[in-house]
């Protein structure tokens, strides 16, 4: 559940990295700025519930679950430090996989060949994973795969969540930015709950229901900013004029 939530945050740093590298214009007296700042409060908002507060269990639906999981073992309580350490890991994970994102930005402009790009990114972290993962299990059999759900795991991970899912991030970044791509992460949190729930038969916490739909609500607010930036084509100081909030004690006909 840490990970799940903590991976929202991307949004939150992948915004202020793009406002660092002067990918993105944050204008607070402007309407598109304040639906992208009240984004990222949705979101921040989101993932606090998610976290601090499970309250009661929502059984209204799903008496039945398509797969069952057997010899399931009692988690044990994490140790501080243990604790500390994964938190710290998760934060560093998602603080460089937003930088990526605003990176990939970057080499689009100079190297527009989205396929070719991915498959390179693809090839070099294959080589990466390799010596990762030979250093911690040396042991053959577990490297050895079946005609079983095994297989089924890492042709969907090869082929969908990284080729083709890469694909598409790469091309999103390069036509909408890499803000408006990682604002679509907190939809996995939504779809990796309502798949447990009617795969594995899990109950959805009143938390979990509110976090996802804050979560949704920052969605849909900062991508409602970026629509409104990429409908009036304007430079910064255009979208002040046609987007500026009305001031006290100024002319409505110059704001």
């Amino acid at each position: 559940s840490l990970a799940a939530a903590t991976v929202n945050s991307i949004p939150v740093f992948t915004f202020l990295f793009a406002l660092l590298f002067r990918l993105e214009v944050l204008r607070l007296r402007s309407i598109v700025g304040l639906a992208k700042v009240g984004g990222i409060v949705f979101c921040t908002g989101g993932v606090l519930v998610l976290v601090f507060y499970k309250g009661p269990q929502l059984t209204l639906f799903n008496n039945h679950h398509l797969f069952t999981i057997h010899n399931q073992h009692p988690l044990h309580d994490a140790s501080t430090h243990t604790w500390l350490k994964g938190c710290l890991l998760m934060l560093a994970s998602n603080i460089l996989w937003a930088l990526s994102l605003v990176l990939q930005a970057f080499v689009l402009k100079s190297y527009p060949s989205t396929l070719l790009f991915t498959t390179l990114q693809c090839l070099v972290s294959s080589f990466q994973s390799f010596i990762v993962a030979i250093a911690l299990e040396r042991d053959l059999d577990e490297w050895k795969l079946g005609w079983d759900l095994r297989l089924l795991a890492v042709l969907y991970c090869g082929i969908v969540a990284t080729g083709v899912t890469y694909s598409i991030q790469t091309w999103l970044i390069k036509k909408k930015g890499p803000v408006f791509l990682a604002m679509s992460t907190p939809i996995v949190l939504v779809l990796t709950t309502l798949g447990s729930t009617f795969l594995f038969g899990e109950n959805i916490s009143l938390g979990s229901g509110i976090g996802g739909l804050l979560l949704i609500a920052g969605l849909y607010s900062v991508l409602w900013g970026k629509s409104k930036e990429l409908k009036l084509n304007l430079g910064p100081k255009e979208i002040d004029r046609e987007c500026s909030l009305p001031v006290k004690g100024s002319d409505t006909t110059k704001s």
